[in-house]
């Protein structure tokens, strides 16, 4: 049996330069055999041969609810993140991959398929979604709505770990736990399953993920260890240096 590997976990806010070079910093720290990010197959192989692709391409290969609920995100994500000064355009992800490339390691793909993510949420969030979160959002408290301002006047670039998003993952799951379970709980449970399958195969790895995953993985991966885990193939590739964009982060 393989000695037990390690998980170094890299939390990052996906489109900030800051964090970009703490990956970048942290890949060539520890040394690791592999570099895991937090795509699958269908977003790393966009990443790696379609240069200039299109971002909404994957809304076109859904059904149109499903397609309806990953563009609406995925606009979102995009006004969000130009909100608060940074480039939708370039991610950790990317220096991940082109840093494992630079150190000649292999990229494993630890998060859940997009399609299905999308497919749970699509399930999940419909018509009636906006005014539940109306209804929620009146119920909070006052210092709770307050938090909520303050949460929102946090740089990105001050975000060291997990429990410094802890409070805004604790708002969403008040506000919208339907995409809390989906966007967050379970890829958490999917991802550390998978980082953990690579560790019991004693491999040494950095993973890069959201900030928002951190608290998560952290915990599910101490609930793991020492478990074996026989029923998880973990997808593993060699980068190249050709990035360009990740559909939804």
């Amino acid at each position: 049996m393989s000695t037990p590997g390690s998980v170094t976990i890299v939390p990052s806010v996906h489109f900030s330069p800051v964090h970009r070079k703490r990956v970048r910093d942290t890949i060539r720290e520890e040394e690791p055999d592999v570099v895991a990010v937090e795509l699958d197959e269908y977003r790393f192989e966009r990443l790696e041969r379609e240069a200039g692709a299109d971002p909404f391409d994957l809304a076109r290969e859904l059904p149109p609810p499903a397609a309806m609920t990953y563009t609406t995100l995925r606009t979102i994500q995009r006004t969000v993140v130009r909100l608060f000064g940074l480039d939708p355009e370039t991610t950790d992800m990317e220096a991940a991959i082109e840093t494992a490339a630079e150190r000649d390691l292999e990229v494993a793909l630890i998060d859940e398929p997009i399609r299905d993510t999308v497919a749970a949420l699509s399930d999940r969030v419909g018509l009636d979604t906006l005014p539940k979160l109306v209804l929620r959002a009146q119920q909070l408290s006052p210092a709770d709505q307050a938090r909520a301002t303050e949460l929102m006047a946090v740089p990105m670039t001050e975000i060291e770990d997990g429990d410094d998003v802890q409070p805004a993952i604790e708002q969403m799951r008040t506000l919208l736990p339907e995409v809390a379970e989906v966007m967050i709980d379970r890829r958490d449970r999917t991802m550390a399953r998978n980082l953990h399958a690579l560790r019991q195969d004693g491999h040494d790895v950095v993973a890069v993920v959201g900030a928002g995953h951190h608290n998560g993985l952290v915990n599910h991966l101490a609930d793991l260890e020492g478990e074996t885990v026989s029923d998880v193939t973990v997808p593993i590739r060699p980068p190249t240096r050709n990035v360009t964009r990740i559909p939804i982060e």
